[in-house]
């Protein structure tokens, strides 16, 4: 009954919960980075008096892929619940994703599917495809060669991970019969265009405080919120993925991305203090 009411409130007003997640999702945006400031500002201070990682480079690197690989050990244990529960029919997932795409199929109005329809363009490969292209070559073309790396493995590792999700679970796509508004191919779980779009806007807005002046670092990020919840709600709302799915693609995208900042900012730290050294010695 609980998750019929759910559904059924969503389906009456996917604009205007669209647009209340729109506020969370700049909210989360400048928290975001706050967190990076202050592991930035303090980060070094703090492990500097704990840590014999100050002493030697190679532990801060160390660190860093150990806290990635640990972060997606936990997510993965994450989604493998989310997967569970979402693919059976008396889970607490299965009940609120059958009742949300059940209320959706039956009440979406045809203009709200196309205005959704048109914003889920915002995960598609080949728009994620050529702004990897875009970036990638102009952070080389500008010296950034780390940062480069780091965006494309970023998002070829997060589309390698999506894809052996999908087939290791294989979960079946919602039936939707608004096949002319929008249309979806292969597997449900998880949803690439959400974690895909996680990863790129997500990095991008990583970028932006790494190379725009300290005024463009909140719009940045903000905007880069509005764009992940975007995608992923337009995929809801057009019934090609289940809410589940949506959540699975955030954590998988979300945790990935961290798991590239942490090595970018390891790494990067790694060659500062190299440098350093170098000079002092030299």
């Amino acid at each position: 009954m609980q998750a019929t009411a759910i559904g059924t409130l969503i389906s009456n007003h996917p604009l205007g919960w669209w647009l209340a997640g729109l506020v969370l999702a700049s909210l989360a945006g400048p928290l975001a980075l706050w967190g990076l400031r202050t592991v930035r500002q303090r980060g070094g201070p703090l492990l500097q008096r704990t840590l014999p990682m100050a002493i030697d480079p190679r532990w801060a690197l160390l660190a860093g892929m150990l806290g990635a690989a640990c972060a997606m050990v936990l997510a993965g244990s994450v989604i493998a619940e989310l997967a569970e529960s979402g693919s059976e029919q008396d889970g607490d997932w299965g009940a609120v994703d059958d009742a949300i795409a059940n209320a959706l199929r039956l009440h979406a109005a045809t203009g709200v599917l196309r205005f959704f329809a048109t914003l889920t363009h915002l995960g598609d490969t080949a728009v994620l495809t050529a702004l990897t292209a875009l970036v990638a070559a102009g952070l080389w073309w500008r010296g950034h060669r780390l940062l480069a790396i780091g965006w494309l493995a970023a998002l070829a590792g997060n589309g390698a991970l999506t894809r052996i999700l999908k087939s290791i679970f294989e979960r079946a796509r919602p039936e939707h019969l608004h096949h002319g508004v929008a249309q979806a191919d292969g597997y449900s779980f998880p949803s690439g265009h959400s974690s895909a779009s996680m990863v790129a806007y997500t990095l991008l807005a990583y970028l932006a405080t790494r190379l725009l002046p300290p005024r463009w670092h909140v719009p940045c990020v903000v905007l880069a919120g509005m764009l992940v919840f975007t995608t992923g709600w337009s995929r809801m709302v057009l019934q090609v993925h289940y809410a589940s799915d949506v959540l699975a693609g955030w954590l998988l995208g979300g945790t990935w991305m961290v798991c590239t900042v942490l090595v970018i900012e390891s790494v990067a730290r790694w060659r500062h203090r190299g440098d350093v050294a170098s000079t002092t010695a030299a």
